[in-house]
C-alpha cells in the first residue's frame, strides 16, 4: 500500500512542482504552511499539515522546526520531500537550505522513469548527489515486483544514474547473480554510460561464446559501444560502434576485429580478420556542397560468409565503398567522388573488383532555351575506371587489369508533343561524344597510346495512352477500371570504330534500335464518403521489345547459336485486396529458352497490432546465357511468421529458406522474447546450410528496466 500511496503522490507532487512560478521557485527563504506556528527569533516551529516550498523543493511533514540563522531543517512524522523528477518518503529529515545537503531516515523513494528504492539512510551530499549504504531498488511497478537489485553502498547522481557496489540481484527474491559493480541509468531517455547485459550462447562452429559491451553515452548526440567477444573454438573479437548527429552533419561507423586461436580446425591462413563499415553524410558552409561516405570493407569477403548471421546480407555479394562531394546551383549539379565496389563469388572463393578513381560528373538539368519548345540538358563525365578478378560466362566481355580514361560529353534534348490527360507524346534527341585515352590496336590486339573518339546519336519516341477507363458502382463503394498503354521506339546509330574500343564496365557499350510496348491494367477502389481516397486494389503489367540491334541489345551474347531479336516478356501483378494483405508476382518468360528467367511469387500480411503476420514467396532465377547447371541457376521458397498476441507476453518470430534446386534446407531461426513485465528473456536459435556454411547456433539475453541487453554485430538489422 504503502508503494501505491507513494506512486500517487509523486504524480501529484510533479503536476504541483510544474506548477509553480519561476519567481517562487527560485526564493531563498521558504514559504510555509501549516495549522500552526511558533516562531521565535532564531527559529520557526510548524505542525499540522505542514508544507513547505523552497525552489525545487516541496516538503510534507507533520512537524517541522527551522532554525533561522543555520538555515538548518528538521522534519518528522510521514515526511515526503520532492524535487523535479524524484520524490522521497520517510521518518525523519535534516537539510540544510545552504549547502543543499542533508539525511533522510527509512527512506522510500522514486524517480522517474519509475525507478523505486528504499534505504535505512539517504544522505545528500551536494545537490546532484546522494549516497546510502544499504539499498534494494527496482523499476518493476508491481506492489510485490518480479525483480529488484540489493546494494551493498553506493551513490546517486539526480538525472543520471546509479551507482552501486556489491550487487545482487534477484528474481522473485531468489539470488539470480553477483555483480561487484554496476550502473543503472536514470535518465528519461535511457541513455546512460554503462555496461550491458551480456549474451551467452552456443555454436557449432564458434563453440561456446560470450558477448559483452559497454555503452558510453559522450553527449546526447553522440555515443559509442565497445563490445568484447569471446568465441571458445575462434578466438576474440573487439568491436566499436559509432553514432553522432550534429546540425549539419550525420552518420555511424562500426568496426570489428577478430584474433583467430591457433590451430582452431575453422580458418588458419591468417592469425586475424578485419571488419569496417560507416556511413557519413555532411553538409558544406560553401557552395551549396554535401559531404558522402560510405565504407563497407573487410580484410577478405570470406570473413563475412563466416561470421554474418544475418542471412539477407549473406546472399548479399557486393561490397560499395566511396566518397563523393556534390554540390548544385540552381539548375547545375557537380560531383566529384571516388568509388569501389567488389563482388564476391563464394563458390570459388574469388572477386571482380570495379574501381572509379575518380570519378567526376557535371549536369545541366533539363533548360529551356529562350522561346523554342522542349528542354535541353548536358552532362560531362570524366572516369578512371580500373576492373581486375574473375569474368564468368553470364558476363560481357570486359577487359581484365587495366585502367581506362574516358570523357564523356552528352547533350539531350526534350521536346514534348502532346500532353492531355489521357495521351502523352514526347521526343528525345541524345548525342553521346565519348573520347578515350587508349584503345586497341586491332591487327596485333593490343592495347595502345592511341586515343580513341566514338560517337553515336540516339532518337527516342514516347507515347503513353490512349488511356481508357470505366467506372462501376457496388453498393456503397465505386471501382474504376483503367487501361493504359505504352508505345516506344528508339534509333540508334551506330558507332564507329567499335573494334578499338576496350571495354572495362557496361558503360562501354553503346545503345541499340528497338520498338517497345507495355500495357497496364489498373483497378481503383473508392469508398462511398465524397472525401474518402481511392487505392489501387489490382494492377497488371505486361510488356516487351522487340531488338533492331540484336548483337547490341544483348550486349554480343547469344543463346543457343543466335542474338534473341525479342526481349523476354515482362509480366507483374499485385493484388491487395484490402490494406494490410497484397500477393506480388513476377514473370519474365524467355522464348530462346521456352521457359521463364524469373518467376517471383509473394504473399504478405502485415498489420500493426495483429497477433499474426508475414510472408511467403517463392523465386526461380534461370541466366538465359549460361548452360541449366549454371551455379546461380536456382529456385527457392522462404517464410516468415511473427505471432505477437497483445497483452500477451509472448512474442515469436521464425523463418525459413528452402533450395528447392539443391534440395536442400538453408536457413531457419526461431526468435522468442518472453516479457515477464519489467524482466524481458531473449534467445534464438539459427540453423545455416549453404555456401560452405554449416552452423547450428543458440544464443540467450535478458534486459531489465533502462539495462539493455548486447545486439549481436552482425545480428539481424
Amino acid at each position: 500500500m504503502k508503494t501505491k500511496a507513494l506512486q500517487f503522490i509523486f504524480f501529484s507532487l510533479l503536476l504541483a512542482t510544474a506548477g509553480l512560478p519561476a519567481a517562487q521557485q527560485d526564493r531563498d527563504e521558504p514559504i510555509v504552511y501549516a495549522d500552526h506556528k511558533k516562531i521565535s527569533e532564531d527559529s520557526l516551529r510548524a505542525y499540522g499539515n505542514v508544507e513547505v516550498i523552497w525552489q525545487d523543493y516541496i516538503i510534507y511533514a507533520d512537524v517541522i522546526e527551522f532554525n533561522l540563522k543555520t538555515r538548518e531543517l528538521f522534519a518528522e512524522g510521514r515526511v515526503t520531500m520532492s524535487a523535479k523528477d524524484m520524490v522521497l518518503s520517510g521518518e525523519k529529515l535534516n537539510f540544510n537550505l545552504k549547502t543543499k545537503s542533508g539525511e533522510l531516515v527509512d527512506t522510500y523513494g522514486l524517480i522517474t522513469p519509475f525507478v523505486r528504492y528504499e534505504t535505512g539512510r539517504l544522505i545528500q551530499t551536494d545537490l546532484k548527489t546522494l549516497t546510502f549504504q544499504r539499498l534494494n531498488f527496482t523499476s518493476c511497478t508491481q506492489i510485490f515486483p518480479r525483480w529488484k537489485i540489493t546494494s551493498r553502498r553506493g551513490k546517486i547522481i539526480k538525472e543520471k544514474y546509479i551507482e552501486m557496489h556489491d550487487v545482487l540481484f534477484r528474481v522473485k527474491n531468489i539470488p539470480v547473480f553477483y555483480l561487484p559493480y554496476l550502473r543503472y541509468p536514470i535518465q528519461k531517455d535511457g541513455r546512460a554510460t554503462g555496461l550491458l547485459f551480456p549474451n551467452i550462447g552456443n555454436s557449432s562452429l564458434r563453440g561456446f561464446f560470450f558477448q559483452n559491451a559497454l555503452f558510453l553515452a559522450v553527449k546526447p548526440n553522440i555515443d559509442m559501444t565497445f563490445g568484447l567477444d569471446y568465441f571458445a573454438n575462434l578466438g576474440i573479437g573487439v568491436s566499436d560502434e559509432l553514432r553522432y548527429l550534429f546540425r549539419n552533419t550525420s552518420g555511424s561507423a562500426r568496426f570489428y576485429y577478430l584474433k583467430y586461436r591457433k590451430d582452431n580446425g575453422v580458418y588458419n591462413d591468417s592469425a586475424s580478420d578485419y571488419y569496417v563499415e560507416a556511413d557519413h553524410k555532411q553538409t558544406l558552409p560553401f557552395l551549396n556542397s554535401r559531404l558522402l561516405l560510405n565504407v563497407n570493407l573487410q580484410s577478405r569477403p570470406g570473413f563475412l560468409r563466416l561470421f554474418d548471421n544475418s542471412f539477407d546480407r549473406n546472399l548479399s555479394t557486393n561490397f560499395q565503398s566511396s566518397l563523393a562531394w556534390t554540390m548544385s546551383f540552381s539548375n547545375i549539379n557537380i560531383s566529384l567522388s571516388a568509388s569501389r565496389r567488389e563482388t564476391y563469388y563464394n563458390f570459388l572463393d574469388s572477386s571482380r573488383i570495379i574501381e572509379y578513381l575518380p570519378a567526376l560528373a557535371f549536369n545541366l538539368n533539363q533548360q529551356k532555351l529562350g522561346k523554342l519548345p522542349g528542354y535541353f540538358s548536358l552532362g560531362v563525365d570524366y572516369q578512371r575506371v580500373r576492373r581486375s578478378g574473375v569474368v564468368y560466362e553470364e558476363e560481357p566481355l570486359f577487359v581484365n587489369d587495366f585502367r581506362s580514361q574516358r570523357l564523356t560529353v552528352t547533350p539531350a534534348y526534350q521536346l514534348p508533343l502532346l500532353k492531355l490527360p489521357w495521351l502523352n507524346c514526347s521526343l528525345n534527341l541524345l548525342a553521346k561524344n565519348t573520347l578515350y585515352a587508349k584503345s586497341l590496336d586491332p591487327a596485333s590486339k593490343k592495347i595502345v597510346d592511341e586515343p580513341l573518339y566514338m560517337k553515336y546519336q540516339t532518337a527516342t519516341l514516347s507515347l503513353q495512352g490512349p488511356i481508357f477507363f470505366r467506372i462501376f458502382n457496388s453498393g456503397h463503394s465505386k471501382l474504376k477500371h483503367v487501361i493504359e498503354p505504352g508505345f516506344e521506339f528508339r534509333y540508334a546509330t551506330k558507332a564507329d570504330n567499335r573494334d578499338r574500343l576496350v571495354p572495362v564496365d557496361y558503360f562501354d557499350y553503346p545503345s541499340y534500335s528497338y520498338a517497345g510496348f507495355s500495357l497496364t491494367s489498373r483497378l481503383l477502389t473508392k469508398g462511398g464518403d465524397s472525401n474518402a481516397s481511392s487505392s489501387e486494389m489490382l494492377s497488371y503489367t505486361i510488356a516487351q521489345e522487340y531488338y533492331f540491334d540484336a548483337a547490341e541489345a544483348n550486349l554480343f551474347r547469344k543463346i543457343k547459336g543466335e542474338y534473341p531479336r525479342f526481349s523476354e516478356l515482362s509480366n507483374r501483378l499485385r493484388f491487395q485486396p484490402v490494406a494490410n494483405i497484397s500477393f506480388d508476382a513476377t514473370l519474365a518468360y524467355n522464348y530462346y529458352i521456352h521457359g521463364p528467367t524469373r518467376l517471383n511469387l509473394r504473399a504478405s500480411y502485415d498489420r500493426q497490432g495483429a497477433p499474426l503476420t508475414g510472408s511467403l514467396s517463392y523465386n526461380i532465377y534461370r541466366n538465359p546465357y549460361t548452360a541449366t547447371n549454371y551455379y546461380f541457376n536456382r529456385s527457392v521458397i522462404r517464410g516468415v511468421i511473427n505471432l505477437d498476441f497483445p497483452k500477451f507476453p509472448l512474442k515469436l518470430r521464425t523463418g525459413v529458406d528452402y533450395d528447392l534446386t539443391a534440395k536442400e534446407f538453408r536457413y531457419g531461426s526461431i526468435n522468442a522474447s518472453f516479457d515477464y513485465q519489467c524482466l524481458v528473456f531473449s534467445t534464438e536459435c539459427k540453423v545455416f546450410s549453404y555456401l560452405g556454411r554449416s552452423e547450428f547456433q543458440f544464443r540467450f539475453g535478458l534486459s531489465l528496466g533502462n539495462l539493455g541487453m548486447v545486439s549481436d554485430f552482425f545480428g539481424d538489422k
